[in-house]
């Protein structure tokens, strides 16, 4: 039975230790989320009841990475805010340089995760990946690149193993350079010849610091040194060619490519998915596996989950899943060509000509909404105590 959210449970700044739910049942703020400000903790105490039975989050020792067990109710948006912050202590232990196999075990642990997300909730997890968030480049950017290659080697049915080693590649391929990253996200002047340089070697640091973390995979070694390679040897730090670069490093540069080419930077327009893919399987197939390509081309298709679209029936939706087609998805309905919202998101099949995709819309359409709703997931008992 709900109760009334009593003043004093929401901090500013702090994380919500539960959901918060309307009268009817509808989630207003999902446990975990941050309560970012005076005027939602009002807003919320005006209309907000909680489950009392639920349990609280509790802050745990930021060396042990905590493992859940699941029920079949999963969420990945609350589980990929925790993978977030599990990544930004794992970063924070190679700045300190902390000893030790913590490092190694955290990445582990949140690749794990990952998988696991994947083969229950791929859309979801997608949706989750490619929805508007508040979190520095240097961080996100990781973490969408291992979502990306979560879901999309699947097909590919490859060893658990080598998978852990891609996904940590991706994690922390960027590790020489994440100081430098956020900065050179928002820089709209050319490149000094430092910077050049520093982007040069930053595969060739990024494997230092994990090995000097104790990283003894030579799976995801290799990737991380090779990621930047390109199939005519135009890559960089050896300029290695064809089969002198690893399947893995492949997987792990066309997962960066894309996140990078679908991330805003103020030196360019952003890149719409569709755009960036055909950027990547177009004029740079050459330097990118075409083969592999085709894969991510297949699984994500061109209006991947957490697309905002406007529909030929007016309907502004987004994206929730793989359709019948890579260019006709399933939709669920955000608002009605009247401006009405709708209160549970109908379902909007693209392949039908009367609610095909009409043109790709901002996300910020998405910032003030609650996501998981739109694909239908139950936020209670979404982890097994």
């Amino acid at each position: 039975m709900l109760e009334k959210l009593a003043k004093g449970q929401l901090i500013v700044g702090d994380r919500a230790p539960l959901n918060v739910y309307a009268r009817s049942g509808v989630v207003l703020l999902t446990k975990g989320s941050p309560v970012e400000s005076e005027q939602q903790v009002q807003a919320l105490l005006a209309q907000g009841y909680i489950n009392p039975k639920e349990r609280t989050i509790v802050r745990q020792d930021e060396t042990d990475f905590k493992r859940h067990r699941y029920s079949r109710n999963v969420n990945p948006f609350l589980e990929l805010e925790s993978l977030y912050e599990e990544l930004r202590l794992a970063f924070d232990e190679v700045e300190k340089h902390t000893s030790g196999k913590g490092f190694e075990r955290r990445i582990r642990d949140i690749c794990e995760t990952l998988m696991f997300l994947a083969n229950k909730q791929p859309d979801a997890l997608l949706g989750a990946a490619h929805w508007p968030r508040e979190i520095p480049s240097w961080l996100d950017h990781p973490m969408r690149c291992a979502v990306i290659l979560a879901v999309v080697a699947r097909p590919l049915q490859a060893s658990k193993e080598k998978l852990t080693s891609a996904l940590a590649a991706t994690l922390t391929a960027n590790l020489g350079m994440l100081q430098l990253q956020e900065k050179l996200n928002k820089q709209q002047t050319p490149l000094t010849e430092e910077q050049k340089e520093a982007i040069h070697n930053h595969p060739e640091r990024s494997l230092l610091l994990l090995e000097l973390m104790g990283v003894e995979d030579s799976i995801w070694l290799r990737a991380v040194a090779q990621h930047h390679e390109r199939l005519d040897g135009s890559g960089y730090p050896e300029g290695l060619k064809g089969k002198a670069i690893t399947n893995t490093a492949r997987l792990v540069a066309l997962a960066d490519s894309y996140a990078a080419l679908t991330a805003p930077r103020e030196y360019r327009p952003l890149l719409t998915p569709r755009q960036a893919m055909k950027q990547m399987l177009g004029e740079d197939s050459q330097l990118l596996d075409a083969r592999l390509g085709k894969v991510f081309l297949s699984q994500l298709g061109i209006y991947p989950p957490g697309t905002p679209v406007q529909l030929k029936n007016g309907d502004q939706a987004v994206v929730v899943e793989k359709g019948s087609a890579i260019h006709a998805p399933i939709c669920a309905g955000i608002r009605a060509a009247t401006g009405q919202i709708y209160m549970h998101p109908p379902r909007r099949d693209t392949s039908d000509p009367e609610l095909m995709i009409k043109k790709i819309l901002s996300k910020d359409i998405l910032k003030p909404l609650q996501p998981f709703l739109f694909w239908r997931i139950k936020v209670s008992n979404a982890i097994a105590e």
